[in-house]
């Protein structure tokens, strides 16, 4: 239970349907910055969370995962952007931490499912992680990442729900939470600034700005403050947009050119987690968490073969293969191809 509305209206349909429901909310960070609505690293949303397992007369613990959550998921995080990537901190916390953590608790209290508040389903036989109904909410991209075997000991409620009707049942029940805003997407940085949050660790490392061809176009305080397919903020002047097309890290090095260089038609990854074989050939794959599909094909696991170009495509980002609303494979960009 984060505190939130979702992970709220969550507890109380499992605990409708006949459940027994023990809350727990995980600490994960301290920031003394962190209070308010949008960080469910928050004593605020600690307070929320335990607020709304009183109403509902559950139990509710608070379990501390600092250290694990530091190690697998900060630090991989600063070290990422530190070599030129960019990564998804929540899918890896998806992965590393939260799920395995909390299944593990479950045992120790002799409950025999984990459930969370995230708008994604489990369908077939065995049952494969599927998109949620609510495809503006859907969080399957963020939870491609953990393990089926985990994924199949998972509760999720709210998979069949849209935003609107979770909200009318969060005010239906009177529940603490149901006023919350929603929660930002790094949670453990609280004022949005990741910028200042990576400087504060890794420092300035000043370097070029350059085009295409090598030549100088300006210069910038740390590879880290960017990503491919990033036009905002460069400062450099130029007759028709520029957009990063390659961050090197080793070398201080951005370089920028115009929106054709960003076209991307094969994707590699790493650490391919599969979740059940294609069964036809109309697959897409979808390469950040605001991004659309694709329309694609598989290569070998390692390799998926964009059907039609895409632009902004980043190392470290994971990278989801679908079909239809189903869940084929995911992992992490290693690297692409035009």
């Amino acid at each position: 239970m984060s505190g939130g509305v979702d992970s709220s209206v969550a507890a109380m349909l499992l605990q409708r349907d006949g459940y027994r429901v023990v809350g727990v909310t995980l600490q994960l960070w301290d920031d003394p910055t962190a209070s308010g609505d949008r960080t469910c690293c928050s004593a605020d949303a600690v307070q929320r969370a335990r607020s709304v397992a009183h109403q509902l007369r559950i139990p509710h613990l608070t379990v501390d995962a600092r250290d694990i959550f530091r190690e697998q998921v900060v630090e991989y995080f600063v070290g990422e952007y530190g070599v030129g990537r960019t990564p998804n901190p929540c899918a890896k916390c998806n992965s590393r931490v939260r799920f395995e953590f909390m299944l593990g608790l479950a045992r120790k209290l002799g409950l025999e499912h984990l459930a969370t508040g995230h708008y994604a389903r489990l369908t077939g036989d065995p049952a494969g992680l599927t998109r949620g109904v609510d495809r503006n909410k859907d969080q399957s991209y963020v939870l491609a990442e953990v393990a089926p075997e985990l994924l199949r000991q998972v509760l999720f409620p709210l998979g069949e729900l849209t935003k609107p009707q979770v909200r009318s049942l969060a005010d239906e029940g009177g529940l603490a939470g149901r006023s919350a805003r929603e929660s930002q997407e790094i949670c453990f940085i609280p004022d949005d600034d990741h910028h200042r949050f990576l400087e504060e660790r890794l420092g300035k490392r000043p370097g070029a700005i350059v085009d295409e061809l090598g030549h100088p176009r300006g210069r910038h305080l740390g590879t880290y403050r960017f990503t491919i397919g990033q036009r905002k903020g460069l400062g450099v002047a130029h007759g028709v947009p520029l957009y990063v097309v390659a961050l090197d890290a080793e070398r201080r090095e951005v370089t920028v050119g115009e929106r054709d260089a960003l076209a991307v038609g094969v994707v590699h990854i790493d650490g391919v987690v599969s979740h059940r074989p294609p069964m036809g050939t109309q697959l897409s794959v979808q390469l950040r968490s605001s991004g659309e599909t694709v329309p694609a094909h598989l290569r070998e696991p390692g390799t998926i073969v964009l059907e039609r170009p895409a632009s902004g495509v980043a190392s470290g980002q994971t990278a989801v293969l679908y079909e239809g609303e189903h869940v084929v494979l995911a992992g992490t960009i290693l690297g692409t191809e035009a």
